[in-house]
C-alpha cells in the first residue's frame, strides 16, 4: 500500500519541484507604472497590455510613468510582476487625457516627491513638485548629513571620555595601593557624565523619495481615455486605456482596534457597532480607535494592485489613521440598560516589555519616558479598559477632543463565562464520530469472516 502511494506521490512532487525551478517566462511590454494615494498612504503598482483599466482616487495626486519593462507572472503569489533589473527604459513625451465631455487635454511630465511628516498620529502626507521637490529632498538629506556629523562627534566624544575614566580610574587604584586619601578623586570620576547620544533625525515618519519626474493627475470622480503621445508626437503602440476615478461613499466612521493585553501580537478589527466584543475576561483590553472611510471593493482592491480581484458589489472599510485626541466612554450595562453616568477614560502611552525566562511572552506597561524607557517611543497609544467578572457587560462610545460624541463608533464588550456543562456538550459533538467508529468496526468485522 505505501509503495503504490509513493509510486503515485513521488512524481507528483518531482514535476511541482521541475515547475518551481523553471524560471518565469519574462516579455517585454509597454507599462503604466502608477503610485496612487489609497486613502492613508502611496502604493505602487503597473498596468501591463492585457490591464484595460487604471484606478485611482479621485481629487487627489497620482503619479503615472511610461516606460518598457519586462513582465512576468510569478505563480507562487499569483501575481504579475515587474523585471526593473532586467529591463526599464522610461518614456518622455505627452499624456493625452479625454473624458466627461471635454476636449483632449495634454498632461506633461513633472518633478515630484512624496513624504509623511512625523505628527500627532500617522496621516501627514505632503507632496512636493518642482523647485519645492528639490527642496525637500535637500532638507531630508541636510537632517540625515547633520546627524551623522552628530554621531561622529558622540564617538569622539565618548572615546575621549572613556579614555578621562580610565586615567583617573588607574590613578585612584595606584593611590589606593599607596594607602592614600582617593575620596577628591573618587568624587570626581562619580561627577563625570558620559556624552549623550544624539538623537536620530524625526521630522520624517516616510522621508522624501528621489525626485523623479511623472504625469501627475488630479481628477475629479468619472471616467477617462488616455494614450501616450511620444517626444514626436506620435501615438505609443499599445498605451490606449481607460481610467476610472473613484470616492469614499462613508467617512469618518470610527473603527475599534483591540488588543488583548496577554497576546499583543494578535490584535482584532471591529468595524461596525452591531459588532460585539466577546471575551473570557482573562486579561485587561487595549484600544485604539481609528478613522475609517467606505469604498467600493473591487475599485480599491485594483488601486492598490492592477491585476488584483475584487467585488464590485460590495462596501469594504479601510482603516486611515487613529482617531486623535479622541476620550472613551464606558459605562455598565449593554445599550438600553446603562444606568450609571459613563466613566471618561483617557488616552495614555504604554510600552510592550518581553517577559523575561522561558515564557517568551509580553506584557503591557504604562510608558516611563524619565525612566526605564528613557530614550525610547511608546509602543502604542491606547485606552487601558480593565475587565472585571462583576461587569459583564460594558458600553464604549468615542468622543473626539471637543468631547462631541463620534458616529458609528458604538461598542459593546461582554465577558462570556465558561459553560458547566462542556462536558457535555463535548459529548454530544463527539457522537457522530463515535457512531463511524463503530460502523467501520462491524463492517470490517462481516469483512473478515
Amino acid at each position: 500500500m505505501m509503495r503504490s502511494m509513493l509510486r503515485v506521490i513521488l512524481p507528483m512532487l518531482l514535476a511541482a519541484a521541475g515547475l518551481a525551478a523553471q524560471a518565469p517566462l519574462r516579455e517585454e511590454q509597454f507599462v503604466y507604472s502608477i503610485v496612487a494615494f489609497s486613502g492613508r498612504d502611496y502604493a505602487g503598482t503597473f498596468a501591463r497590455r492585457e490591464a484595460d483599466t487604471i484606478y485611482l482616487m479621485a481629487d487627489v495626486d497620482n503619479f503615472i510613468t511610461a516606460r518598457n519593462a519586462l513582465v512576468y507572472f510569478w505563480p507562487i503569489t499569483g501575481e504579475w510582476k515587474l523585471d526593473l533589473a532586467g529591463l526599464d527604459v522610461p518614456f518622455e513625451g505627452t499624456l493625452q487625457l479625454s473624458g466627461r465631455g471635454r476636449e483632449q487635454q495634454p498632461v506633461g511630465m513633472t518633478p515630484y516627491t512624496y513624504y509623511n511628516v512625523r505628527g500627532e498620529y500617522e496621516l501627514n502626507w505632503q507632496v512636493a513638485t518642482g523647485a519645492e521637490a528639490e527642496a525637500a529632498v535637500q532638507h531630508s538629506r541636510e537632517l540625515i548629513a547633520a546627524y551623522y556629523a552628530a554621531v561622529q562627534t558622540h564617538q569622539r566624544e565618548r572615546a575621549l571620555y572613556e579614555e578621562l575614566l580610565n586615567e583617573l580610574a588607574t590613578v585612584i587604584t595606584a593611590l589606593r595601593r599607596e594607602g592614600r586619601d582617593v575620596t577628591e578623586l573618587v568624587a570626581e570620576l562619580e561627577k563625570m557624565e558620559a556624552p549623550a547620544q544624539p538623537e536620530p533625525p524625526g521630522h520624517y515618519v516616510v522621508p522624501p523619495s528621489s525626485v523623479q519626474q511623472a504625469f501627475i493627475l488630479n481628477l475629479p470622480v468619472g471616467e477617462y481615455d488616455v494614450r501616450f503621445l511620444t517626444a514626436d508626437g506620435e501615438v505609443m503602440e499599445g498605451s490606449e486605456r481607460r481610467i476610472v476615478t473613484f470616492e469614499k461613499r462613508r467617512a469618518e466612521a470610527v473603527g475599534m482596534e483591540v488588543i488583548p493585553g496577554a497576546k499583543w501580537t494578535r490584535p482584532v478589527e471591529s468595524t461596525s457597532p452591531t459588532s460585539v466584543l466577546y471575551v473570557d475576561g482573562s486579561t485587561d483590553l487595549y484600544l485604539r480607535p481609528f478613522y475609517q472611510q467606505e469604498y467600493n471593493d473591487l475599485f480599491y482592491e485594483k488601486l492598490r494592485r492592477n491585476d488584483a480581484r475584487g467585488n464590485p458589489g460590495l462596501m469594504k472599510w479601510v482603516r486611515i489613521q487613529q482617531v486623535p485626541g479622541a476620550t472613551l466612554a464606558v459605562s455598565a450595562g449593554g445599550a438600553g440598560s446603562r444606568t450609571a453616568e459613563p466613566r471618561m477614560v483617557l488616552e495614555e502611552p504604554f510600552f510592550v516589555e518581553q517577559i523575561p525566562g522561558g515564557a517568551l511572552g509580553y506584557r503591557i506597561v504604562p510608558f516611563d519616558p524619565g525612566g526605564e524607557h528613557q530614550g525610547r517611543e511608546p509602543s502604542l497609544r491606547a485606552f487601558h479598559l480593565p475587565l472585571s467578572a462583576r461587569l459583564p457587560v460594558l458600553h464604549l462610545r468615542v468622543h473626539d477632543r471637543d468631547g462631541r460624541a463620534l458616529p458609528v463608533s458604538d461598542r459593546q464588550v461582554r465577558i462570556v463565562a465558561a459553560s458547566p456543562n462542556g462536558w457535555l456538550t463535548l459529548l454530544l459533538a463527539a457522537i457522530p464520530l463515535l457512531t463511524l467508529v463503530v460502523a467501520l468496526a462491524l463492517r470490517s468485522r462481516r469483512v473478515s469472516r
